[in-house]
Formats: structure tokens, sequence, C-alpha cells
């Protein structure tokens, strides 16, 4: 194994481990999310401008796939309501690594008190 495939080999167990460990809450540092994979992020991302509102991504990958599914990469569902809403501008809650938005701060700590309820949905 070269040290350039362990350098990838690390990165990659890396970022697939650390949303794991992710502790749940309230997520206010936006750039602490990959809105491409909906995880919350050990570090900020890079900001991504798309149609004057800025997303947030994990690499340089992530600014390819806004660009070529914008629906599905800047637009969530929020759990508690059901109601489309833009990543950029939504409330977030991380759930063991992975991010959920939501239109509305009454919303997310509805969701926050007992996520189960809405996941099983």
């Amino acid at each position: 194994m070269t040290f350039r495939t362990s350098i990838v080999s690390l990165f990659l167990l890396s970022a697939i481990v650390s949303p794991l460990l992710a502790a749940s809450g309230n997520v206010e540092k936006k750039e602490y999310v990959c809105m491409m994979q909906d995880m919350v992020l050990g570090k900020p991302g890079i900001p991504i401008q798309f149609e004057g509102r800025t997303y947030y991504g994990c690499c340089e990958m992530c600014r390819d796939k806004i660009k070529s599914d914008p629906l599905r990469y800047t637009k969530a569902s929020d759990p508690v309501s059901g109601k489309g809403v833009d990543k950029a501008s939504a409330f977030i809650y991380g759930l063991e690594g992975t991010t959920f938005y939501f239109e509305s701060l009454a919303n997310r700590k509805t969701f926050a008190k007992n996520p189960q309820k809405f996941l099983k949905r």
C-alpha cells in the first residue's frame, strides 16, 4: 500500500466514522453541515454559492453535485410539518451525524423532544 493510498483510506474512514460519533443536537453553524450528504461535519465545510444563496459541502465534488441536481441538494422536507424547506435558510438538527432541516425553530424543538416519532413515518 502506498503512502497516498494510506492517506486516502484514512480520509475515507474518518469521513464515515466521524459522523457516527457526532453528538445529537441543534446545529447553529451551517458551515458544519455537508448539505449534499446531509451530515454533520467535524470542521467547517466549503461555502457553495448557488442562485444567490450559500450552501455548504464537505469537498469540491459537492460543487458539481449542486449544479447537476439542484432540487435534490438545496431542498429538504421538514420531518415535523412535511413541508419543503430550502437548506440555506432552514433550522438544522443533527442526529447521530445525520442532519434534518426545519422550517421553524418550533418544529426543530418538537423534533428534538422525540425524533423517533417523526423518523418512523
